[in-house]
């Protein structure tokens, strides 16, 4: 009996040492991510929002948590803050990984959780239309208490197609055959209008090469969806900027003055 409880002592303070050892490692990564240039959290201003939506909400929507009424699509650990969510009296602050640094003008850049992953081995859509590497960017002003709000949104192109890495420096990109490339690509843009309003779609790929074939399926399912509230503008980048002739944006600039006139900006 006395071997017995020697034994299960043992164990236990080993298994100790070792849960030690571990919350020692987490606390070190934790520690090493918020201090880490471009992390960031508050716990009074909802980052996953843009200020536009922030201005449009009801009064019931202000008095949730910042948990209960984030963006969902910028909760990186929602599966873990499930349980929490379903005990409110332990929800009170939201902490939401951003990009950007905050002066009196400030950039903040939201990484969708759907459909992330690294360059080339994560292209197009899912099939509930997410792009990858889907970001929204807010750029604010701020002045003398008054706040003023453009949103920018970027993804990968917004249909069925993959670029698998091999032993090509830049591997071709595969558009599937097999996949209603409609279907998702409405999703998409049908979940963008709800959330933005008309969409003025920027495609800076190249225009011939193996990416042609991309913006040329691009451009004809723009067409096909017919939608009006959908502009698109192709502008190769690479052709008009090579060798640092960075002036060249003004030409796109100028394509798109007039249209970004009139979306203004939310103050």
């Amino acid at each position: 009996m006395c071997v017995s409880w020697v034994y299960l002592l043992l164990c236990c303070w080993i298994y100790f040492l070792l849960q030690m050892q571990d919350n020692k490692t987490f606390l070190s990564m934790i520690n090493s991510m918020l201090h880490s240039d471009g992390f960031y959290f508050a716990t009074d201003y909802d980052l996953t929002h843009t200020l536009q939506r922030l201005a449009n909400t009801s009064p019931e929507f202000q008095e949730m948590s910042l948990l209960e009424r984030a963006d969902q699509r910028f909760v990186w650990n929602g599966h873990l803050l499930r349980e929490f969510i379903a005990q409110p009296e332990h929800c009170c602050v939201l902490n939401t990984c951003i990009s950007g640094k905050v002066f009196e003008w400030s950039i903040i850049s939201r990484r969708s959780c759907f459909r992330a992953g690294v360059r080339y081995y994560v292209r197009g859509i899912d099939s509930e239309g997410h792009a990858a590497n889907y970001v929204e960017t807010e750029q604010i002003v701020q002045y003398n208490g008054a706040k003023a709000s453009f949103v920018q949104t970027r993804g990968s192109i917004p249909f069925y197609w993959s670029q698998r890495p091999n032993l090509r420096y830049k591997p071709k990109p595969q558009i599937s055959k097999t996949v209603n490339h409609l279907d998702g690509f409405q999703r998409h843009f049908d979940s963008q209008i709800i959330l933005y309003g008309r969409q003025v779609t920027l495609n800076l790929i190249n225009q011939k090469g193996s990416e042609k074939p991309l913006e040329l399926a691009f451009d004809k399912m723009v067409t096909n969806l017919g939608n009006g509230m959908i502009k698109y503008i192709a502008f190769d980048f690479h052709k008009e900027c090579s060798h640092m002739r960075w002036h060249r944006l003004q030409i796109l600039l100028d394509m798109v003055a007039e249209m970004q006139d009139d979306f203004g900006s939310v103050s």
